[in-house]
């Protein structure tokens, strides 16, 4: 509501012509946005206050806050609108066992490309260690366990109940081999591990029907993911039915788990559609329901995820029914001839 756009070329360039045919659609959603064309020629002082560099270029306004279009891309247009509404009250702190080395740089296994990439986008997020006589501050929304390995004892369970019982959400990032230390967070997620897990890369691209997972079709780069029984909420299956990460909602708040916490990793963060849904799961444990499927921007390169049915299947079609048919030919070719 009440977007201001200014566009900073003349209205009859034809620069306005692009920008105009990129407006047209987004209009037709926002009838009461406003645009103004603005000629940098007699605006210096806005062109240098926004640092406008070409023509077209745009700034989106909201009351006081705005963010800056220099590509008509309408992916990058929602993701400035996101990042725009973020409220200012809404921390999420980051639990740690590590004393901080999970979210150094240059760790393939660590966090520390999706910490900075939450703050690009605006969210408002901390690494704390995971102590239970931690004071955190009323604007605390969200309790993220990024694979804890030591068991939580009682006295930091009745902590996160109490966090809970305030309306703060908890997303444990789980995964095999720490899930089997966590008996007391495996209860209160109601988490039952099964004996296998897959070992190595697991590609998902169905989902079960899940506020999350509206109108995602983005492929998701699983590596190491845990299957579980649970009553709760589905939010990812594999294959054979089987959850893979679950939630639950209450009148207090919101609870998420996955048995995988190495797709927010460096190494896999920016595979498929993992940086996507992790935007996702927090918008929805911090009850932005309407922003959960606003699209992303997403990766420049293009990129083929295959499940393992998949690349047998075309591995099979290549080496076997391929030559097949080929052989068949000549056969009858050579028949034909003789």
């Amino acid at each position: 509501d009440e977007l201001i756009i200014d566009v900073f070329t003349l209205p009859d360039s034809r620069a306005a012509a692009l920008v105009n045919n990129f407006l047209e659609l987004l209009l037709s959603h926002l009838p009461d946005a406003q645009v103004n064309y603005i000629d940098p020629q007699k605006n210096a002082n806005l062109v240098n206050t926004y640092g406008i560099s070409k023509q077209g270029e745009l700034v989106v306004h909201q009351e006081q806050k705005h963010f800056q279009l220099a590509t008509l891309s309408y992916e990058a247009f929602f993701n400035g609108l996101k990042s725009m509404s973020q409220l200012s009250d809404q921390w999420v702190v980051f639990l740690d066992q590590s004393s901080g080395e999970a979210f150094e740089p240059n760790r393939s296994n660590g966090w520390h490309q999706w910490l900075q990439e939450l703050r690009a986008a605006n969210y408002k997020t901390v690494v704390l260690p995971l102590d239970e006589s931690l004071q955190l501050p009323k604007q605390t929304r969200l309790l993220v366990l990024p694979s804890p390995v030591t068991a939580l004892n009682k006295s930091q369970m009745d902590w996160l109940q109490s966090m809970l019982e305030q309306g703060t959400g908890i997303l444990w990032l789980a995964d095999p081999e720490t899930a089997v230390n966590q008996p007391a967070l495996s209860l209160l997620f109601d988490v039952m591990r099964t004996d296998a897990f897959h070992l190595s890369q697991l590609i998902i691209k169905e989902y079960p029907e899940h506020p999350i997972n509206k109108s995602f079709d983005r492929p998701l780069d699983l590596e190491g993911v845990m299957p579980y029984q649970t009553s709760a909420e589905a939010l990812w299956l594999n294959e054979s039915g089987e959850v893979l990460a679950s939630t639950i909602e209450s009148d207090q708040a919101r609870m998420l788990v996955t048995g995988d916490s190495d797709f927010l990793t460096d190494a896999y963060l920016k595979s498929g559609g993992n940086l996507e849904m992790s935007y996702r799961m927090i918008d929805w444990l911090l009850h932005n329901d309407d922003r959960v499927d606003l699209p992303s921007i997403g990766l420049n390169q293009t990129q083929l995820h295959y499940s393992q049915h998949e690349i047998l299947w075309f591995s099979g079609t290549m080496l076997i029914i391929i030559p097949l048919m080929l052989m068949v030919i000549a056969i009858w070719y050579w028949r034909k001839r003789k």
